[in-house]
């Protein structure tokens, strides 16, 4: 087989992959995640509280109080936006598409090379205890 039929077959799984109901599913979370501008808002004032943060704690003698309520904010923001059904929907499909895009990808390598990437999932690095790698 020549390469451009191998890039070929490439481009017919991503475009499967494209046309899934998973990732329908995907765009469909990441449209409502994006439209939804209070949790925009609270994303960017997150970044913005993370910054003033990083700058506090580099000073040479940081403050405690304004470190310690800088941290309470963020801990405050990161759980309102976790709650968000948005951002929950979103994060949890991006999720499903990764280990999706993961196993395809272990599929090929397992073609490729023959070995199976869970082969030695649970491997104690004894060999006393196991049955075998190969």
């Amino acid at each position: 087989m020549e390469y451009n039929e191998i890039i070929a077959h490439a481009s017919e799984i991503g475009k499967s992959i494209k046309e899934s109901d998973l990732m329908k599913a995907y765009e469909a979370a990441e449209a409502a995640y994006l439209a939804d501008t209070e949790l925009q808002n609270m994303i960017r004032e997150y970044g913005v509280q993370q910054e003033a943060l990083a700058q506090e704690s580099a000073q040479s003698v940081p403050n405690a109080f304004l470190t310690e309520t800088i941290e309470k904010r963020l801990q405050s923001l990161y759980d309102e936006i976790t709650s968000r059904k948005s951002a929950a929907d979103f994060f949890e499909t991006q999720e499903k598409v990764r280990a999706l895009l993961t196993e395809v990808n272990e599929a090929i390598m397992k073609e490729v090379t023959g070995e199976d990437p869970h082969a030695h999932d649970g491997c104690t690095h004894d060999c006393s205890t196991c049955g075998g790698c190969h």
